[in-house]
């Protein structure tokens, strides 16, 4: 399936979004597949909707390929840009890359002029909670499968803390990525805030086949962005008893 295929796929089933939908559709597009298309590469849509749809994400079939509608409803949209969690790399990531069917770039353009120009100092006050849900359990979760002596394990998490990291980088230095996976993790080795050594690190631990190596690697790369953390004044809080946890 070439892009003009995919394109005329993704118009159709915007069309067809515009007249069934349960709300109406501020803007809905195609979001940007990686290059060079492949018959294998998905089809990603994104929805954003005056209120909630009754229908939440969803999946489906179509030629062989997999479609995905990601829905989402303008205030929801809004309150991600105005108090940023985890959604924000993602969402913000996906704005960029939309090419619209229905509504406009401008419209798209006027979201992401309203994510850059929130306050550093708000931003920050908003995502230093989640900040302890990206990367440390992967990290806790590979050096246990090294004390087991678990390679396989070790390897496939290897995958899962290096996308948290770039969520978490993309929080850090309040930017997104306009490409994914191991291409956004390119674009990460350039962003201004980021670990020592992590265009180095990165590679080193897709590549390494020992536990041992991947173990060594793995603490290094932590270490490396706890010192990130401090020099950035991002505080984690490592609470010491059960009574100081906040539940």
């Amino acid at each position: 399936m070439d892009l003009a295929d995919c394109q005329s796929i993704a118009r159709e089933l915007c069309q067809r979004l515009a007249t069934a939908a349960d709300v109406a559709i501020v803007v809905a597009g195609m979001i940007t597949p990686a290059a060079p298309l492949t018959d294998f590469d998905p089809i990603e849509l994104l929805l954003i909707t005056e209120q909630a749809r009754q229908r939440p994400l969803h999946s489906f079939m179509m030629r062989g390929v997999p479609v995905t509608i990601h829905p989402i409803a303008v205030p929801d949209l809004e309150a991600v840009l105005q108090a940023p969690d985890l959604r924000w790399p993602q969402w913000l990531s996906w704005l960029v890359q939309v090419q619209p069917v229905i509504g406009t770039a401008e419209q798209v353009q006027d979201w992401l002029s309203r994510a850059r120009a929130l306050p550093e100092r708000v931003f920050y006050q908003s995502i230093i909670p989640y900040l302890p849900q990206l990367v440390f359990q992967r990290y806790s979760e590979l050096r246990a499968a090294t004390v087991r002596r678990q390679a396989s394990v070790a390897r496939l998490l290897v995958s899962e803390l290096l996308m948290e990291m770039i969520s978490a980088l993309c929080l850090i230095n309040r930017c997104w990525t306009t490409q994914q996976r191991y291409a956004g993790l390119n674009e990460s080795f350039s962003f201004p805030l980021q670990p020592r050594d992590w265009p180095q690190l990165a590679p080193a631990l897709i590549a390494a086949q020992e536990l041992d190596e991947i173990g060594r690697l793995a603490g290094t790369l932590i270490g490396n962005y706890w010192q990130l953390l401090v020099r950035c004044s991002l505080q984690i809080e490592n609470y010491q008893t059960t009574a100081s946890a906040p539940l």
